[in-house]
């Protein structure tokens, strides 16, 4: 029995694409999952692969763009708080981003070495240096290159922790939010030499 093809605004047929790209590359490797299979469980044709990502590569690097970039949405409720709760209550709501998003995230965030891939190295850049500017400003500091810079390494021990925890379940919650929480404060508090 075929299944009725649904027709869909062109954004909404792209994200199908993607959410049905995601839940194959959460459970396989990439070189392991093929542009037909990619198409099947889509519910597409192949060519609307190629129509909207060009090939497999675009379209994995679109899943990885959207699995790996925090939102720009700023945190509320944190004015007039010290600096001490503001890096706990962001750290909190990073780590509530981790269990939405689940093991997808932190295989996804994990794979800027997948074939020394520039691309990939690209996509983790940038939302690193997303994820720094969104907790400077979580902070209530300025949104300095500096500050960024000393920031954008806690990009990679925070997806450490979290594998740590939700892979590995060497951590607790409470022990990697205590854990990131004092990490960012070290960051951006310790003066330089």
């Amino acid at each position: 029995m075929t299944a009725t093809r649904q027709r869909l605004a062109p954004a909404q047929r792209r994200q199908q694409i993607i959410d049905a790209a995601r839940v194959l590359y959460s459970d396989r490797p990439y070189d392991d999952v093929s542009t037909s299979e990619l198409a099947e469980a889509a519910g597409v044709a192949r060519g609307l692969i190629n129509h909207y990502f060009g090939d497999k590569r675009e379209l994995f690097l679109a899943v990885m763009r959207e699995s790996i970039l925090m939102p720009e949405r700023p945190l509320t409720g944190l004015e007039g708080r010290p600096i001490e709760d503001r890096a706990r209550l962001t750290m909190d709501w990073i780590l509530d981003a981790a269990t939405t998003y689940g093991q997808a995230w932190v295989a996804a965030s994990g794979a800027a070495n997948l074939h020394g891939s520039s691309d990939i190295q690209a996509i983790v850049d940038e939302a690193d240096d997303r994820a720094a500017r969104l907790v400077l400003d979580a902070l209530g500091l300025p949104d300095d290159p500096r500050l960024r810079a000393r920031l954008r390494p806690t990009a990679a021990l925070t997806k450490s922790v979290c594998r740590e925890w939700l892979q590995r379940g060497t951590f607790t919650r409470d022990e990697a939010l205590d854990l990131l929480t004092a990490s960012v404060l070290l960051f951006v508090q310790k003066e330089l030499p």
